[in-house]
């Protein structure tokens, strides 16, 4: 494994930019995931809900199902983009 390592290193991301893109990348990612880990153990309501163009799209992450619900087909409004994810979240806990 050592010797992979090494062979990225020196052939593949000998170009220091490539290099430090790399690194930023694996940085936020390491970020990110410490986050969401730390919001499902600690229950505190987690979702996230941003537009692009005329759309709404949205996750949140429910506790109790112990699962992420995600709308990437997108609604035309943000109210209805919540009704929809909660809709689906009562339907998921009944069953």
């Amino acid at each position: 494994m050592k010797m992979l390592i090494e062979f990225v290193e020196r052939y593949l991301m000998r170009p220091k930019r490539l290099r430090m893109a790399i690194q930023a990348v694996v940085r936020d990612n390491d970020e990110l995931l410490r986050i969401i880990k730390e919001h499902e153990e600690d229950d505190t309501p987690t979702n996230l809900t941003w537009s692009e163009g005329d759309r709404w799209y949205g996750w949140t992450y429910n506790s109790n199902a112990k699962r992420y619900y995600f709308d990437d087909i997108g609604n035309e409004s943000l109210m209805g983009l919540w009704e929809d994810q909660w809709a689906r979240e009562s339907g998921a806990e009944a069953k």
